[in-house]
């Protein structure tokens, strides 16, 4: 039988415990539970992460770089900054109805590094990520178009006002109240930057 590689290793855990932690919530993703998971044992574990902490850190890396995956592949910047708005948080929203436990897992997720000494930059650099990717976006879709607020200002408010949005839609599972929020933050954010609303269209998220 050939030997699985220990990065062949990490992923099969990493992907076991993203399953574990959206389905059962952090605090019953053991290694035990996550190795099970996995179809293998906690000795293999402790072979491919020095501990649970070290797994963590890669469950955010994996979740961020997803969805900065996803922001990307929702706007295209010759459309302009209004779409790229409208696109970007459309393409998000998708994301998130499709898996609410994925959601949880990432609030969870946070909670749990803020109030864990020596892990609170995790949570930090997490929201940095998603802040920075917005704006590379926000900013490779502003084709010479004037606006009225700085494009990091405009970035921390969609970000914080889509963060805001999701714990509404965890909480109340109101779709109808989602979705005239989500076009009330895209035409606020809009108005912020002093340009037109977007043409509404469907976002499909791969």
């Amino acid at each position: 039988m050939a030997r699985i590689s220990v990065q062949n290793r990490r992923e099969q855990l990493l992907e076991a415990a993203i399953r574990v932690m959206s389905k059962e919530g952090l605090d019953r993703a053991t290694t035990r539970r996550i190795a099970e998971e996995a179809g293998t044992t906690q000795g293999v574990f402790h072979y491919a992460f020095r501990d649970k902490n070290e797994l963590l850190t890669a469950v955010v890396a994996a979740v961020t770089t997803e969805i900065e995956k996803i922001l990307r592949n929702s706007v295209d910047p010759t459309q302009g900054l209004a779409q790229a708005i409208n696109d970007s948080i459309r393409g998000i929203w998708t994301y998130v109805r499709r898996d609410d436990g994925l959601q949880l897992m990432q609030y969870e997720l946070t909670i749990f590094c803020r109030r864990t000494p020596g892990s609170e930059w995790l949570a930090e650099w997490q929201y940095s990520r998603y802040a920075a990717s917005t704006l590379e976006i926000l900013t490779e879709s502003t084709q010479n178009e004037k606006i009225s607020i700085e494009l990091s200002e405009l970035t921390n408010f969609i970000v914080a006002a889509v963060d805001g949005l999701i714990i509404q839609y965890e909480v109340m599972h109101d779709e109808a109240r989602s979705e005239r929020d989500i076009s009330n933050v895209i035409s606020a954010a809009c108005s912020l930057a002093g340009i037109s609303p977007p043409i509404r269209r469907t976002v499909t998220v791969s």
